[in-house]
């Protein structure tokens, strides 16, 4: 042998010059080579298993530190928390009210009868045991060949295999989890059992299980959950009173209890049993093999008819659903946010999944399931006095005249008689913290189920004109308080903008005046000279939580709220509060917090506030929109409110033909926003009056007055804005907004002077100009200073436009002005809106005219 390995390392390591095998005989040669081949083949298997068993230790390293890192994420519940989860059966979620009051809880898709421990026969405990884990008294939570299975399934591909499952593992995935087959599920669902197994008996983990498992539907249709529910529901019985076969029967339903339960939806038995008679059968074969039944009681209760024992059909009892304005959206919002945290709970991203519109819809239905059957508490900001008064307040108002009609409803191809209300949203927000406090979806909720206050779209009117023009002129010192616009006759192309009821002033007003009187010419000039200084409107709006499209910040009527598709109430009152928030904007929200069945937080509402507009900005604003309230198009508020309203600030809204009238009011501490409107289905074009805007405001004025005797603090009536240092104070023309001074003009110097004014700016006071205003031509300063200098024209003259038309090739206008007189009527808003858009899939669509009142 050891000559035979000294010609084996001779041949391996002397190379080719080794000969000397030319000289052996055919036997030693045969067994040289066998003897190379089994040391090879040696020394392979070797490595082989060396590097195998190397693997082994990185798959395990990884996979432990993995685990660990799972362990050191996961926040396990406390005891307490296990006692309330583990023994919340199908107990649907709560809504609440800020003050922690009861809203309604949701209305639960499945029928729960708890049983206690004592009512559980040792029949029932062997035959589920038996079948879902037949070492349940021996094992402590969780059994290692299950570990081993789980990691094998993902080496080979399979996945996280959910299969061999220790039944308090099945507990924890029912009352803790999702069903989602992740390695983090598998790992926390494995911690849960542990400390199950350590802190309660087996016996309150088996009556848990027993409570918590779905077995299917009874005799009536309804979804069933546990033990007990299931006994009566399907035998009529007793958990005690159960046969052998029955028991066996009703343990096999857990495991798909929609393919093996015995009723269909309406109640009635199924015409194919098979299934579930196999299942049975196969419960009653472990229960033999198990020991805990005979061969002849398996073999009887494997014959025994049990088709016969089902129960008859029956109507179930009417369960009235919850359903009002405030249920929805609370229950809405929670499930998305639960939505996203199943996802997120699956380490994936929102945003991916929503790509997958079926994936995301799983996690949709998983939440959903959730909120039916699970102690979830959903609590919101909404102040439940603040609540009821706002609604009270809108039920007991005619906002209109009603409208009856027949009409064909596709949805049931069926002619149907509708009716249509005035509708009404309104919003009240906290300014420092975009928190809801009340609202109103709506003036019937039985009659429409649109929400009016966050689900419908409708086009702002000239409540756009704050926050779009103004405050961005003055943001990027382009004008000041009382800085001159034109509202002369003009045209853009073919858009010709007017004031209300197709009427100009005729001169120059001052910039508080137009936004206080809600001129539309002014606004619209303003609009062109920011669309003309480059100014990144569209940031501005989006940080106001506004979204537009390109298209409508080209348009010129979007200034008077000509948008595509407008905003929600909400929108609207979340962007007017930012000018009693110091230029910033809370993000709007209404749901505060929500828990799991164990108190767990899983989502807090994180307050977000970004700065739309300087310190400045916002106080200027504030001044000018004082105005609104006090001389201006909000004026019918004088007298009505009964609290002090010298800090109430505010602006109206009213698009094309009164198809929508809105009023956003601001004081120190809260907004409040109000729409009014029909919601025009079946293709319907209600138009409210013309004294629709009163009728918004008195509705506005009332609310106001129920909130402040409800809870006056909320209003901050006395707190008083600081001026900043930003701000400068000018006292400047009345006539020209600028400072006095000598002008030329058509070679003429012409000295400005006479009443002044105090402007508010974050620049120093314009100095004299010819050229003074914005958005005025050449034409329209030769008549000013021609009235200025004594002249007597029709400068300063409302006129009325009654005929239009413009030349093929724009440049000339063709018009008849006739004068009314140097009438102080205000000009109210209106606005255009080529589609004002809501959520119940009805689109109205309007004219793009592009005039306002309001």
């Amino acid at each position: 042998m050891q000559k035979l390995k000294e010609k084996i390392h001779n041949f391996l390591f002397s190379g080719p010059k080794v000969s000397h095998l030319e000289h052996e005989s055919e036997e030693d040669k045969v067994s040289f080579y066998s003897s190379i081949t089994y040391l090879t083949l040696h020394r392979v298997f070797h490595y082989f298993i060396v590097g195998i068993v190397f693997l082994i230790f990185i798959l395990v390293g990884f996979g432990g530190g993995y685990a660990l890192g799972i362990v050191r994420q996961q926040s396990i519940p406390t005891v307490k928390q296990l006692s309330q989860q583990i023994n919340h059966s199908a107990n649907s979620a709560t809504l609440y009210y800020a003050d922690n009051q009861k809203i309604a809880t949701v209305t639960p898709d499945t029928k729960v009868i708890k049983a206690s421990s004592s009512e559980l026969t040792p029949l029932i405990k062997k035959a589920v045991t038996a079948t879902e884990d037949e070492t349940f008294y021996k094992h402590h939570g969780v059994l290692p060949k299950s570990i081993v299975r789980a990691v094998i399934s993902e080496l080979l591909g399979i996945g996280v295999q959910t299969g061999g499952s220790t039944l308090t593992q099945q507990l924890v995935k029912m009352q803790f989890l999702t069903s989602q087959t992740t390695w983090r599920r598998k790992i926390t669902e494995m911690l849960y059992a542990r400390k199950l197994e350590n802190h309660f008996s087996k016996e309150q983990i088996i009556t848990a299980y027993l409570n918590a498992a779905p077995y299917g539907k009874n005799n009536s249709g309804q979804n069933i959950t546990g033990i007990k529910t299931a006994s009566e529901g399907i035998f009529g019985k007793s958990i005690k009173d159960l046969s052998l076969p029955q028991a066996a029967f009703l343990a096999g339903l857990p495991q798909s209890p929609s393919v093996y339960t015995p009723f269909n939806s309406n109640g009635e038995v199924k015409k194919d049993l098979s299934l579930a008679m196999r299942r049975k059968d196969i419960v009653l074969f472990r229960m033999y093999r198990n020991g805990d039944i005979t061969k002849s009681q398996y073999q009887n209760a494997k014959k025994y008819d049990l088709k016969k024992d089902f129960l008859k059909p029956t109507v179930a009892p009417e369960v009235k659903k919850q359903n009002s304005y405030l249920y929805n959206l609370a229950f809405n919002k929670g499930m998305d946010i639960l939505t996203n945290y199943l996802i997120r709970q699956d380490n994936l991203k929102v945003s991916d999944v929503k790509k997958d519109t079926n994936r995301y819809s799983q996690y949709q239905n998983n939440a959903y399931q959730l909120l039916h059957q699970k102690g979830y508490q959903i609590h919101t900001t909404i102040n439940k006095s603040l609540y009821s008064e706002v609604n009270k307040i809108v039920k007991n108002t005619n906002l209109g005249e009603d409208h009856t009609s027949v009409d064909y409803n596709s949805s049931t191809n069926k002619w149907t008689n509708t009716t249509e209300h005035v509708q009404n949203g309104t919003v009240v927000i906290d300014n420092a913290t975009g928190k809801v406090l009340a609202f109103s979806g709506g003036v019937d909720f039985e009659n429409s189920q649109t929400n009016h206050a966050f689900d419908t779209y409708r086009s702002p009117g000239s409540s756009i004109k704050p926050y779009l023009v103004y405050a961005p002129a003055i943001e990027n010192n382009i004008i000041s308080s009382q800085t001159a616009l034109a509202d002369f006759p003009t045209h853009f192309g073919k858009y010709i903008p007017t004031d209300y009821n197709s009427t100009v002033q005729n001169k120059f007003v001052s910039a508080q005046e137009a936004l206080a009187k809600s001129y539309n010419l002014p606004a619209v000039n303003l609009y062109s000279r920011l669309r003309s200084s480059g100014l990144n409107l569209k940031s501005t709006m989006n940080k106001l939580g506004l979204s537009l499209t390109n298209n409508e910040y080209k348009s010129l009527g979007i200034a008077l709220g000509g948008t595509d598709y407008g905003f929600s109430v909400a929108d609207n009152a979340s962007a007017f509060s930012n000018f009693y928030n110091d230029g910033k904007r809370a993000s709007v929200y209404y749901i505060d917090k929500v828990t799991d069945p164990s108190g767990k937080v899983i989502y807090k509402h994180k307050q977000k506030t970004q700065r739309v507009y300087s310190s400045g900005t916002a106080y200027i604003m504030q001044k000018m929109l004082r105005q609104v309230v006090k001389t201006g198009t909000a004026s019918a508020l004088n007298g009505l409110l009964d609290f002090d309203d010298s800090t109430l600030i505010g602006k109206t809204g009213t698009s094309n033909d009164y198809r929508d009238i809105w009023f956003n009011g601001s004081t120190p501490g809260i907004t409040i926003s109000s729409w009014i409107g029909y919601d025009n289905y079946y293709g319907h074009t209600y138009n409210l009056n013309s004294s629709s805007s009163t009728t918004n405001l008195t509705l506005w004025a009332n609310i106001a007055n129920a909130l402040y005797r409800t809870d006056p603090s909320i209003f901050k009536i006395d707190a008083v804005s600081a001026q900043p240092a930003s701000v400068k104070r000018s006292t400047v023309l009345k006539e020209t907004g600028t400072l006095p001074g000598t002008v030329s003009w058509n070679n003429q110097d012409i000295t400005l002077d006479g009443e002044t004014t105090t402007a508010l700016s974050l620049k120093a006071a314009s100095p004299a100009s010819a050229e003074f205003g914005i958005g005025a031509s050449n034409k329209n300063y030769d008549l000013f200073y021609n009235h200025y200098q004594g002249q007597s024209n029709k400068y300063g003259e409302i006129l009325l436009y009654t005929g239009k038309t413009i030349s093929k090739n724009t440049k000339n206008i063709d018009s008849l002005f006739v004068s009314l007189g140097s009438s102080k009527k205000s000009s109210e808003e209106s606005s255009s809106s080529r589609r004002s858009s809501s959520q119940s899939s009805n689109n109205n669509v309007y004219s793009n005219t592009g005039n306002s009142r309001n």
